[in-house]
């Protein structure tokens, strides 16, 4: 066995590796979907994304591998590095380098190897997207072409991951301003100077924005030299302590002065966060702070609507400007300009979403688009908690925050899967219709030592399609081009069919299929889209259960909703796999899945379809004694 050669550049690679953030972190939807979609394109039984550190080779996500990392020495992938270019090894045990490397000759029996480096922003090597067969092979050029561009996604994913961090770091900077909020908030360069100021500022101090903006803080405090020895003390952390500010009407104002200094990490000194509360109101700062410190960083606000349906924003922070391009006093009295910037696909599910909050008292939480004046359309997301007053108006305490480049991080994910799928369509249906006029005895009669191989290659190909099938579903879902035609359906007779259909699918696993006795209903639904996730649920029940077992198919009205429910008798879910069940390409044991069948999206487009549909979807579990999937559907004619 020889080992990987050291690259010149490895100092400055391992020092990119770290700067990523990657080792030893937990594992992460979008770079399991690369790798369940390298082994599928591949059809091979293993995938991963391997990171080659100092002494290892650490896998940030794997298919059909149990293991975490392994040493450097043994890694295939440590050659792909140090050449920085891409690895195929047909056959292990003819390759000197590998024949007796203990990954080939025992567990997990590496023969055929592929691996394609990974490179940062600056084009260094870090590590390999790598598929491995247990039998020699080789790939296609297709498949060759279609690892490669998974290879280059993957590590735009991983700078785009960083980014998404440092956002993070930036979000808690603004974390600690509303940590230490109260009535007045300024923002201060090192030397003191007024850089912004919110509104309850420029009305505690009596000043405009533009006349705030021209002072120095040691101006406007009181007692001489305060400032200076408040910034010294900064040094250790934020600084709090009580003083007097000069109104520009002359009043000495008693204030509790918070002096936070603005600093990222390993960054010099920015300037300072300065709060201060009016202490002639104490207690209703203490209790404004509390509500605002416990939101998270972004517009920090307070919404009002009143009992006539008008409505206002009493508190808005300047970060409104960044977020809808208006100004807190053009929406103090009126929250119409406000609304007027609703995307307006957007703006009936964002009104809706509020009377529901005010209804219900609960959480208010949306993601929709703004049209802002100066930077066109923005993706936003908000949070609030509805406060019930005594006139019978709502207010709500909470933030929203500009997630424009999250989206555009899923939107870029969204449009790889679309184009892979839509390329890999049109060959493939003609593939596996070859391969069916082969089986079927078209082209003549096929020779015993053909049959196997061709009847596998048909299956493979279906499977595969069925993959491609999902994904495009999937896309349709999340971009919102799957129609639906909601309409009131008798759900006996649909279940009845359900049953029929998937009859022959459970009879081929020994399993049989029961429609438990209940009263006929009617529910508002799409009945192709409800045929297709119960086909899903039965499929999955079926699939799981052991020969000679039921699975139950019942339907129960409750409280102007009707449950459909799916019993099994199987092994149930672990209890680590149950929060991801519903995530795309989520498999609770690949291994297994494998022998079963299955692409992991079946249950991630279920749940799209039943919520599109004003449903809801879930499960109960007990690992060991089975599961039921459920799901709920407005009844017709019934309020829930």
């Amino acid at each position: 066995m020889s080992q990987a050669p050291i690259p010149a550049n490895e100092q400055e690679r391992l020092a990119a590796l770290r700067a990523l953030e990657l080792l030893d972190s937990p594992a992460e939807a979008m770079f399991d979907h690369i790798t369940a979609l390298a082994a599928q394109i591949c059809d091979t039984p293993i995938a991963l994304i391997s990171l080659v550190d100092a002494q290892r080779q650490w896998f940030k996500s794997q298919v059909g591998l149990d293991a975490e990392q392994t040493a450097r020495e043994l890694a295939f992938c440590a050659h792909a590095v140090a050449a920085d270019a891409p690895l195929e090894v047909d056959n292990a045990l003819d390759d000197a380098r590998f024949r007796d490397n203990p990954l080939v000759t025992s567990d997990p029996h590496i023969r055929f190897y592929a691996g394609m480096p990974l490179h940062d922003g600056r084009g260094l090597a870090l590590g390999t997207l790598c598929v491995i067969d247990r039998q020699p092979r080789h790939l296609d050029s297709h498949q060759r072409a279609q690892l490669q561009h998974l290879a280059q996604l993957t590590g735009e994913l991983f700078e785009l991951r960083l980014q998404a961090r440092r956002q993070a770091e930036q979000s808690a900077m603004h974390q600690a301003m509303l940590d230490n909020a109260g009535s007045a908030v300024l923002v201060l360069d090192p030397q003191g100077r007024v850089l912004r100021s919110n509104h309850e500022a420029q009305q505690l101090l009596g000043y405009s924005p533009a006349e705030l903006e021209d002072k120095y803080l040691p101006q406007l405090l009181l007692e001489p030299g305060q400032y200076e020895r408040l910034c010294t003390a900064c040094s250790s952390g934020p600084q709090s302590t009580e003083g007097q500010l000069r109104a520009r009407s002359g009043q000495h104002l008693p204030v509790r002065l918070n002096l936070s200094p603005i600093r990222a990490e390993g960054q010099p000194l920015q300037g300072y966060l300065l709060v201060a509360n009016d202490l002639s109101q104490r207690e209703e700062a203490r209790l404004r702070l509390q509500r605002i410190a416990a939101q998270l960083p972004g517009m920090v606000y307070q919404y009002l609507l009143r009992a006539d349906g008008s409505s206002c924003f009493p508190y808005a922070s300047a970060g409104i400007r960044d977020v809808y391009g208006c100004t807190p006093e053009e929406v103090s009295e009126d929250a119409g300009p406000l609304h007027a910037r609703l995307h307006p696909d957007d703006a009936p599910q964002v009104h809706a979403a509020i009377a529901r909050s005010a209804a219900n008292l609960s959480t208010w939480h949306q993601e929709y688009r703004v049209l802002h004046p100066l930077h066109g359309p923005l993706w936003v997301e908000g949070r609030a908690a509805p406060q019930r007053l005594p006139g019978g108006e709502t207010l709500w305490h909470g933030f929203i925050s500009d997630i424009s480049e999250r989206k555009r991080g899923e939107q870029l994910q969204n449009e790889f899967v679309s184009t892979v799928s839509h390329e890999l369509r049109t060959p493939l249906t003609a593939i596996a219709g070859s391969l069916g006029l082969i089986n079927g005895g078209a082209l003549g009669a096929v020779p015993e030592q053909m049959q196997q191989m061709l009847e596998i290659a048909q299956s493979n190909s279906q499977r595969l399609r069925k993959l491609i099938d999902d994904l495009l579903d999937i896309d349709k879902l999340v971009a919102g081009k799957m129609r639906f035609d909601l309409q009131p359906l008798a759900l006996r007779p649909l279940l009845e069919q359900a049953l029929r259909s998937n009859q022959p699918y459970a009879e081929h696993h020994r399993v049989q299929l029961l429609l438990l006795p209940g009263i006929d209903c009617q529910v508002c639904a799409d009945a192709q889209r409800l045929e297709q996730v119960l086909a899903n649920l039965l499929a999955n029940a079926a699939k799981f259960s052991a020969a000679g077992q039921s699975v139950e198919l019942s339907a129960v009205p409750t409280d102007g909703w009707v449950r459909i429910s799916v019993r099994d008798q199987g092994q149930g879910i672990a209890q680590d796999f149950k929060p991801r069940i519903f995530s795309k390409f989520a498999q609770a044991d690949a291994g297994d899945t494998r022998r079963q069948g299955g692409t992991g999206l079946g249950l991630a487009i279920s749940k799209e379809i039943i919520e599109h549909m004003g449903g809801r979807i879930g499960f109960d579990s007990v690992e060991g004694q089975g599961s039921t999937f459920w799901l709920d559907l407005p009844q017709v004619g019934v309020q829930p």
